[in-house]
């Protein structure tokens, strides 16, 4: 070893020690402000949450108001971490989050929402914010709690309580509109109404459905009317071009209903169907919504053997639909694979492999070049959980109002 690479190795030794890394962050202040906010908008969110607690200088820059756009602009649709909720059981129900770096081994922390234990689903995720729903029990009837939360930011936004009804069935959507700026939240809800026939002591009871809107930063729901009759309460939604998408019933064919796909404008708060891609038998069982570098796609398992992906590459447009992905879910050979039971799309990643979650206990990448299958290893969580795409954002929720991104 010469006398150079001793000295390099002392350097690297000393930087470790506390008082040295404590000099280290005291030399950022030789920086000019405009380039450290730049440094700091390109580093994973973890780091910058890490710095932002474990230093005074770093607290300052992490709230400079400059920063959260910066970092947005560098944040990539292609290259998402995940939340990760676990639902396996009531005792363990919780909320997880999986960075972006690294590609294997990667390791959960999980997510505590301020002053709430019971999330009971994650309504949806939108430029950094959850919208997550807690359970509240009334007399017979399961009602729930909204609340719009920034998982790295550590605040918080409360949903007003929304109308309660006999024997309700509801379904949330959130997304936000880049024309208007606006997050909201979407809700339709199904309810027994008890009305008097013929004689005014004669009741019965009917089903009606009513849609809600509710706007991040108002006080208040919205009632839009009632939602079209073929809407689906089971299925969620994926946010495409400002429009929130649920599949839809156009018909009964035997025993299986035949799906197409609607969509509600959050801007316009209109209902509207999508042309659907060029498929056959599209049924409940074996078609499912999901988005693909920003565009809207639909997955589809043919006869247990052929799982194709269908992606919309110009939004509306009903001949852009194009049969981006097809591969048979099953180990060469035929035997069994870990795809199980019909997969469900999580997002592309940046080097062109396909996230799949399965049989919902683990995540799968599919290499369509080499026509490959491999399961993510991540530490810290069994069990069941849905997995759902996320792009974090140093964005307060408590700031989102007339947000222009």
């Amino acid at each position: 070893m010469d006398a150079e690479e001793g000295r390099e190795k002392k350097r690297v030794k000393l930087a470790d020690y506390p008082s040295n890394r404590t000099v280290v962050q005291m030399g950022l202040h030789l920086l000019p402000r405009e380039i450290l906010l730049e440094i700091l908008s390109r580093l994973p969110i973890t780091s910058l949450i890490h710095f932002k607690i474990t230093s005074h200088a770093g607290y300052d820059l992490i709230v400079d108001p400059r920063l959260p756009p910066m970092f947005r602009n560098w944040v990539s649709d292609s290259n998402p971490c995940l939340i990760l909720f676990r639902n396996d059981s009531v005792a363990t129900r919780g909320l997880y989050f999986v960075g972006s770096e690294g590609r294997s081994n990667r390791r959960v922390r999980r997510i505590d929402p301020p002053q709430h234990s019971d999330v009971d689903n994650l309504v949806g995720s939108c430029n950094g914010l959850l919208c997550l729903s807690f359970p509240i029990i009334g007399g017979s009837s399961v009602f729930h709690s909204l609340l719009i939360y920034n998982p790295f930011v550590g605040d918080a936004v409360r949903v007003p309580p929304a109308n309660r009804f006999l024997k309700q069935r509801e379904v949330f959507g959130f997304g936000f509109h880049p024309r208007t700026g606006e997050f909201k939240v979407v809700r339709i809800v199904s309810y027994d109404k008890i009305v008097a026939i013929a004689n005014p002591n004669v009741f019965t009871t009917v089903c009606e459905s009513m849609v809600q809107v509710f706007t991040v930063g108002t006080t208040e729901w919205r009632n839009k009317g009632a939602p079209p009759e073929q809407f689906q309460y089971g299925s969620p939604p994926v946010l495409v071009e400002g429009s929130l998408h649920w599949l839809m019933v156009v018909r009964m064919e035997e025993v299986d209903p035949i799906f197409g796909i609607i969509s509600f404008d959050l801007a316009d708060e209109v209902f509207e169907e999508i042309p659907h891609p060029p498929c056959q038998q599209l049924v409940s069982r074996d078609y499912s919504l999901s988005v693909l570098n920003g565009c809207l796609s639909v997955a589809r398992l043919v006869d247990a053997v052929h799982f194709d992906i269908w992606v919309m590459r110009e939004y509306h447009v009903r001949e852009s639909w194009v049969k981006q992905f097809s591969f048979d879910p099953r180990f060469p050979g035929g035997r069994p694979s870990f795809l199980g039971r019909f997969p469900k799309v999580i997002c592309a990643l940046k080097n062109g492999e396909i996230l799949l979650q399965c049989n919902d206990s683990s995540l799968v990448s599919y290499d369509p070049v080499e026509n490959r299958f491999k399961t993510l290893q991540i530490g810290g969580l069994s069990k069941q959980f849905q997995a759902f795409p996320f792009l974090p954002s140093l964005f307060s929720a408590k700031a989102t109002m007339n947000l222009q991104l």
